[in-house]
């Protein structure tokens, strides 16, 4: 492991939120998928930081902020 990543709170809040509207407007699996994919994709850049590119909101907040997209599939 090179590096170490962590969830904020603030962060795993917003995911568990955006699981649960998939799971209220699709189904249980729909949003368990989703969240399993989004955790995993997010552990992987303790091995691959540099696999993300960095964002544009990266000047506004002041920090280096990475870009995942999470695929492109509807509910």
């Amino acid at each position: 492991m090179a590096f170490h990543v962590e969830i904020s709170p603030r962060a795993f809040y917003d995911l568990d939120e955006i699981a649960r509207y998939i799971k209220e407007h699709g189904s249980f699996e729909q949003a368990e998928d989703w969240f399993n994919g989004i955790i995993a994709a997010i552990r992987t850049l303790e091995d691959m930081p540099h696999r993300c590119p960095i964002a544009d909101e990266s000047q506004e907040v002041g920090t280096e902020q990475l870009q995942e997209l999470m695929g492109t599939r509807t509910i």
